[in-house]
Formats: C-alpha cells, sequence, structure tokens
C-alpha cells in the first residue's frame, strides 16, 4: 500500500523515471524533476517520451521548491546525494524523503536482498538465478542494474525479488523489509561519503531494522564484524565461512559446501561444480545457496542453477588472449580489497592496471599485499589516484611501477611487460569517475581495446 497521494520525483533516469511510472499506475500524483539540463542522449529522449505518454509533467534545468512544496513526498534515486539543494529544503519543509528502493515494500513483494562491500554484485546474480529455478516469476535487479520499480513496471505480477541494496539506496527506506539478507563483507568503501567507518557500517546495518524472528539473515563468519553483529540482531542469524567455526550456516566440508546446525548436514553444491574462479566466489556462492535454502529452495534446484553460472562482466572477466597474454576485466574492482581479492585469484605472472577516481581509502594495505605477491611483475597506474596509488606502492618496496596517462597506453604497457606471457589484470581498486562514466565504461573500453588488438583471441 501506497502511504501517500502526491509524489516529487527527483530525477528522471530509469530509479526516478520507473518509480514516477510506478506511482502514476497506482494512482499517485506525479511530478519528475530533473536538475540536468535535457539533452539528446537516449536515456532522457527515453524518459521524456515515456512521462509524456502517460501525462506525467516533468522539468529538466532545475530543481523548483515552490513546486515541491506541492506534493506530500520527495523520491530520491541512489545517485542524489543527500546534500542536494533540494533533498535540504525538502528535509527543512519537513517533507518525507523516500528512496526508490522503498516501492519493493509498497508492492508487498517477497524480497531477498544482498549488501556487503564486495561481491554483492555477483551474489545477488547468482541467487537471483538459484530463486529463478524454484519460482519462474522471480525478478533479480536493485542496486546490479535494473531499479525496482522497473522490475515491478515491466513484471507487474512479479514473484520473489533478489535485489543488490547499496549503502545509497539504505539511506532512505522507511519499511523496506527482506525476508532474507546477506551481508557479505565490510571493508573501508565510499569514505568519500560517509567519513568514518561507523557511519558506512550503521548505514549498512538499516538493511535489518524492519526484519523480525521470522526472517533469516546470513553473515560472513570470517568477517569479525559481522560474526559479532549477528547477536545483535533480531532475525533468525546464520553464518558462511570458508574457515573452521562452529555456527549455524553454509560450511565447505570435504570440498563439499554444506549446511549445517544442530538438527542435520544438508550438502548445497560442490566447489567443482563452480565455473567462477578464486576463493571469494566459492564464498560469494555459499551466501547465495544458504540464502535460498533458508527461503526454502531445493539444494537439487540450488546446485544447478551454480552449475550454470557464467559470472558477470566485469568481474574476473576473461576478454581475450594473444601472444601468450590472457586480458582480464576486473573493472568492478573499485575498492583495495577487491584488488587484494583479484590478485589471489592469479596463478601465474601478472601485471595489474590501477588507479581511477578517489573514494576517500586507503592504500596501503593493498600496497603490502601486492608487494608480497610473487607473481606480480609490474603495476601500471592512471587516473586521478595515480600518485597515490604510486606512493603507497613504493613505501611498501615496490619498484616495477609504472605511470601512464589512458588506458590505450596501460594495455600497451602491460602487454610489453609481459613479453614473457602472464595475465593483465584491470582491478582499479577505485571509482571511475575521472576519466569513464561508471566501472561498466571502463571495462567495455578495456575490452574494445583488447578486442582491437591484431591476433587476440575471444572466447
Amino acid at each position: 500500500m501506497i502511504p501517500f497521494n502526491s509524489a516529487f520525483v527527483v530525477g528522471a533516469l530509469p530509479s526516478g523515471l520507473y518509480a514516477a511510472l510506478y506511482l502514476h499506475d497506482h494512482g499517485v500524483d506525479v511530478f519528475v524533476s530533473e536538475f540536468k539540463q535535457r539533452s539528446a542522449e537516449e536515456e532522457f529522449e527515453h524518459a521524456v517520451r515515456l512521462l509524456q505518454q502517460v501525462g506525467v509533467p516533468f522539468e529538466f534545468g532545475q530543481n523548483t521548491a515552490s513546486i515541491m512544496a506541492a506534493y506530500d513526498v520527495v523520491i530520491v534515486s541512489p545517485g542524489v546525494p543527500p546534500e542536494a539543494p533540494i533533498v535540504l529544503v525538502a528535509a527543512q519543509m519537513g517533507k518525507l524523503i523516500v528512496g526508490e528502493t522503498e516501492i519493493a515494500a509498497y508492492a508487498g513483494l517477497s524480497v531477498l536482498a544482498v549488501t556487503g562491500s564486495n561481491g554483492k554484485s555477483t551474489t545477488t546474480a547468482l541467487l537471483g538465478e538459484i530463486v529463478a529455478e524454484a519460482y519462474p516469476d522471480a525478478v533479480t535487479g536493485g542496486n546490479l542494474g535494473t531499479p525496482v520499480s522497473q522490475l515491478l513496471v515491466e513484471h507487474p505480477l512479479a514473484g520473489p525479488a533478489v535485489l543488490e541494496v547499496s549503502c545509497f539506496q539504505l539511506e532512505t527506506i522507511h519499511t523496506f523489509h527482506p525476508r532474507v539478507a546477506i551481508f557479505s563483507n565490510l571493508v573501508p568503501n565510499h569514505l568519500d561519503r560517509y567519513g568514518t567507518m561507523e557511519r558506512y557500517f550503521a548505514t549498512k546495518k538499516r538493511l535489518f531494522e524492519n526484519m523480525t524472528v521470522d526472517d533469516a539473515v546470513v553473515l560472513n563468519w570470517d568477517d569479525p564484524a559481522l560474526r559479532a553483529l549477528g547477536p545483535m540482531l533480531s532475525p533468525s542469524t546464520f553464518y558462511f565461512g570458508l574457515g573452521d567455526g562452529v555456527f549455524s550456516g553454509a560450511h565447505v566440508v570435504d570440498g563439499g559446501i554444506v549446511f549445517k546446525d544442530t538438527t542435520r548436514t544438508v550438502e548445497l553444491f560442490r566447489e567443482t561444480d563452480l565455473r567462477i574462479r578464486g576463493r571469494h566466489n566459492v564464498a560469494n556462492a555459499m551466501s547465495a545457496a544458504l540464502a535460498a535454502f533458508l527461503y526454502g529452495i531445493s539444494p537439487d534446484a540450488i546446485r544447478r542453477a551454480v552449475e550454470s553460472f557464467n559470472g558477470l562482466p566485469h568481474r574476473l572477466e576473461h576478454v581475450g588472449t594473444a601472444d601468450g597474454v590472457m586480458f582480464v576485466n576486473d573493472s568492478k574492482a573499485t575498492t583495495p580489497e577487491s584488488v587484494m581479492t583479484a590478485a589471489d585469484a592469479m596463478t601465474g605472472p601478472y601485471v595489474v592496471i590501477l588507479g581511477g577516481s578517489s573514494k576517500g581509502v586507503s592504500f596501503d594495505k593493498m600496497a603490502w599485499h601486492l608487494t608480497e605477491d610473487r607473481n606480480l611483475v609490474s603495476a601500471i597506474v592512471m587516473g586521478a589516484t595515480a600518485p597515490a596509488i604510486e606512493d603507497s606502492l613504493r613505501k611498501a618496496g615496490m619498484e616495477e611501477i609504472v605511470r601512464v596517462e589512458s588506458l590505450e597506453e596501460a594495455v600497451s604497457k602491460g602487454i610489453h611487460l609481459l613479453s614473457a606471457g602472464g595475465t593483465l589484470l584491470l582491478s582499479p581498486a577505485c571509482a571511475s569517475f575521472d576519466m569513464f562514466r561508471d566501472f561498466e565504461q571502463r571495462g567495455n573500453r578495456f575490452r574494445e581495446i583488447v578486442q582491437g588488438r591484431r591476433g587476440v583471441v575471444t572466447r
């Protein structure tokens, strides 16, 4: 049930657009306000066409406070910062500020939610495929790519919804209520927005605030902060872990991933069933399988989905091979910890391409990890954070560092450094906004550069 009659929607890109369309379809008086100037970009033209078709009024180039004042609530997308002038004015007026993710609650969706610092997209995608094995009407999206409002507009009779939920989305929930929720891990991230780990963690924990004892939470036993979080939560808590531990949840036992509690042991899948590489992906698959099992999905359905899952683009994605060099696109690695995970997945000589826009985190731990990796041939640094990353690497004792001005130059230098063969790994440790629109554009450009070279074989 939608608890208001009118809404001022900030933003005309997919989250805002489809929030407006969903609310309009359900009898809410809606106005869409986009601060950016209207342009010929396809996304804006698409938004204008759809809004005009259904008769929703809109504006571009400004957020008009006097118009906003006439509406009950303000709907914001994840990309709208809390300090945006229109949001601040709305707060001063006492308006309820609601995030687009809250529409899942209005629609009464049965939600399986995934959050975390790293690995949440892969976990969400795999969990979505598992749930779809049992529920053909299931939908998957959220922060992963398709906003929940768009899922509902395009699939009005949607069954269970598997949603990736970011900290930005959690800032503006009110009644959002997952039935099962995964918190994959906690590492420093988005400190440019939150300032401290305490504020970042507090925002992530909002995922659980409306959950009850009838719901289930899945936490990472190997993460000390999440292990300690479990006893503080109201929902039933289960864990997954690659290491030893006495807990109810998913364990690795003789190559099998098994659910164990005080009453039973059930094998969910085998490690050899996984097509995606890296120990971190074993952990991702464990959490997805455990969440699905707790939701009532059979081990047979879980195993079928695990066996057929090929992973997501931009996450340790093999994009080509030439002259003994394998090219791996890990553009989604936007934190130092995710680079460390990617490095651990390398099985031979490799060169890593690092750098992008800052998220306010330290590169020192990553630098020491890479410096101690005997497989690493060299690090190539680029972008706004290149000086900071190079400084951390040199302090850690690394000497083989190359500074470049573009991704094209990085690929050329990497191939030269790997004349004896190995892997050229794009794993930036940073956001992309200094040089690219997003991590996807950066990863796609890497793929284009690689596949545009002579002799590259793709699969």
